[in-house]
């Protein structure tokens, strides 16, 4: 599959290199098939690239880089679509927004990913988590260099 994308240039990609997100994800819920991409600049990032829509593309992190204490609570039915097996390894990611100098996360609408069957969901936690919490520059900077 080829994607003409605004921030990487054109992609080859398998079908098997996409992962599928049933419901979409919130505001782009029509979006269903989409790449993971490491950030060729910082390895603390990840972007999320639509198969469909060459100019959407999501910035990722692992919270708990970040912020060491970050648990979420997930309801079951909210990871149905995701057809998790008993041994299935997940992996939670949260949205970047902002601008440099002023980036933040929403830790309460975190992105699921289950690599084993290539699904992703994207749920609200069922605990307290700020929507936006700013991300601590000297780490997101330190891993920047780090690559």
């Amino acid at each position: 599959m080829k994607i003409d994308t605004q921030r990487f240039g054109t992609l080859h990609l398998n079908s098997d290199q996409l992962f599928l997100f049933p419901q979409g994800l919130y505001g782009m819920e029509t979006l269903r098939q989409w790449a993971l991409l490491p950030d060729p600049d910082n390895s603390s990032v990840a972007w999320l690239q639509s198969a469909s829509r060459g100019d959407r593309a999501i910035a990722l992190i692992s919270p708990r880089v970040f912020f060491d204490s970050y648990r979420v609570r997930i309801g079951r039915r909210e990871l149905a679509c995701l057809h998790l097996t008993n041994d299935a390894e997940l992996y939670i990611m949260t949205a970047v927004s902002g601008h440099v100098g002023k980036l933040t996360t929403n830790l309460r609408a975190p992105i699921v990913l289950n690599f084993e069957r290539r699904l992703g969901c994207q749920v609200i936690t069922t605990d307290e988590q700020p929507l936006q919490k700013s991300l601590p520059l000297r780490s997101f900077n330190a891993s920047a260099h780090a690559a």
